[in-house]
Order: C-alpha cells, then structure tokens, then sequence
C-alpha cells in the first residue's frame, strides 16, 4: 500500500517548495520525491496539506517529522487534518490507525461526530510532540 507524503522545502525568501511522493520518503526525502509546486506561500502550503496524505516532513536545518492525522470521524471533509510532529512516525501512525477506526466506529454505532472529533484530537494531542490543528501553518517556521 503506498504511503503518499508531502516534502515542504523552506526557500531563503520565506517561500516554500513542495514535493510529493506515493511510497513514502525515509533518509533522502528530496531523491525520494517529485516536484508538485513552487515558491508558495505559507497559506499555499496549508492549501496542499489533506487526508490523502499520510506523512509530511519540513527540510529545514533539521529535519522534522509529521503525521498527517484526518480528525473528521464521518469520513466526509478531506480537509479536516491535524498535523502531529513526532520523531517516531510509523509507531505514531499505527496508534492512530487504531483510535481513528474506534472513532470511525463510535459514530457509526450513533456517537456524536463533534464529540469523538474532540477525543481524537485529545488523545493526539497527548501522543505527539507538538500538534497542529487546521489551519495552523506555524510548523512551517525552523525550530531546529
């Protein structure tokens, strides 16, 4: 199964450039990836990000992780996304899998979507190293 991820590559004009790969990135993001768009603003960026991908990586000083998390439990808005920084993606990703399908479930069996939207983003917020919430685009800024 592919794992599409988004590469954002910092320009020195404050501008970015975006990447896209559908079998993931690991040590070499940039050979790993393909070029999707260009000298974008930060809001651009937002404007790329939705469910379809799995993993979002930063190429600033230091290379920063994250896991792209689709929030809406009705499976209907692609563009309800958190972003969770990690250094850990795969273990990240599979706690998430699991309590995304829970919640998935939970509104299946007539739980209120807002309701298990609040507990997902909740138990994100306690697994990752620094969250995101939609529309948020400070991750872009290099703190390494």
């Amino acid at each position: 199964m592919g794992q599409r991820a988004l590469v954002v590559v910092p320009r020195s004009d404050g501008r970015y450039d975006c990447r896209h790969a559908h079998w993931g990135v690991t040590v070499d993001p940039l050979a790993q990836s393909t070029p999707l768009a260009s000298d974008l603003s930060a809001t651009a960026v937002l404007d790329e990000i939705d469910a379809g991908y799995d993993r979002l990586v930063v190429l600033g000083v230091t290379p920063r992780w994250y896991c792209v998390c689709w929030l809406d439990p009705t499976l209907s808005d692609h563009d309800d996304v958190a972003l969770a920084r990690t250094d850990d993606p795969d273990e990240l990703r599979d706690r998430w899998t699991e309590a995304k399908s829970r919640a998935v479930d939970a509104v299946a069996d007539g739980a209120a979507p807002d309701a298990a939207r609040a507990m997902l983003l909740l138990g994100l917020a306690r697994r990752a190293d620094a969250l995101y919430r939609p529309g948020d685009a400070s991750f872009l800024r290099d703190d390494g």
